[in-house]
């Protein structure tokens, strides 16, 4: 049976990765007040980011965990909520 995580995260002035989760899905809100910047672990090609404006979210696929997603915010921030799926 699938389950899925619910976890707040702090986006830092540097790419970090997400937690060290076992992962099919990562649902992304940013409610940072913020733009949050959102990146594939292994293409970290320029351009290639998610650009989240603040109230919006996203769902991405992931081959086997969540650490797979790297995220970003100029300022350094809470307020990203992440959904988990496994």
């Amino acid at each position: 049976m699938a389950a899925s995580i619910l976890r707040s995260v702090t986006a830092t002035a540097s790419y970090v990765a997400l937690a060290d989760i076992p992962a099919t899905r990562v649902s992304i809100l940013n409610k940072t007040g913020q733009t949050l910047f959102i990146q594939m672990a292994n293409d970290v090609t320029a351009g290639r980011e998610i650009v989240l404006a603040d109230g919006l979210s996203v769902s991405i696929s992931v081959v086997a965990n969540a650490k797979e997603i790297r995220i970003y915010s100029a300022t350094g921030t809470t307020g990203v909520y992440v959904v988990i799926d496994n």
